[in-house]
């Protein structure tokens, strides 16, 4: 999920951008104005975790990390997706859509998705929390395959 420079959800620009997104597109627009930063303020704690998407995981994308002391959480390819973060980027693209007019710029698109951020319901993360153990069942009743969520 490329959030920044892309729908967070459908995979469609928010705002007009040039060319396909590439690892070193994604590491100079995305990670190293935004992401890094946000995480070296949340400190040694942070983590960074991304879906394995192709300019996710480019050696170049990878290298920055690793050079810039980010702590990456390792994520398996083609793994269940339990983590609930996918719903609440739902959540921020229908937000972000209903906004006009659009973010001009990635810059602006981070301060408006702070914006909504900051005032996403507290049932919402409830919800997600209380999920996790149902979402659990249901993979291993699926034995690791297709589930609902």
């Amino acid at each position: 999920m490329v959030w920044g420079a892309f729908s967070l959800h459908h995979r469609t620009p928010l705002f007009h951008v040039q060319g396909n997104l590439t690892g070193l597109r994604y590491r100079d627009e995305i990670l190293r104005p935004l992401t890094v930063p946000t995480l070296q303020q949340m400190g040694p704690q942070a983590f960074y975790q991304d879906d394995n998407a192709r300019p996710h995981s480019a050696r170049v994308v990878n290298d920055f990390l690793q050079q810039s002391g980010v702590n990456i959480m390792e994520w398996p390819a083609c793994s269940p997706d339990l983590n609930p973060i996918e719903n609440l980027w739902d959540e921020l693209d229908r937000k972000m859509r209903s906004n006009l007019p659009p973010p001009r710029d990635v810059q602006h698109l981070y301060q408006m998705l702070q914006a909504e951020w900051q005032v996403l319901p507290q049932r919402i993360f409830t919800t997600l929390v209380n999920s996790m153990r149902t979402r659990c069942v249901e993979c291993q009743n699926s034995q690791g395959g297709y589930t609902h969520y």
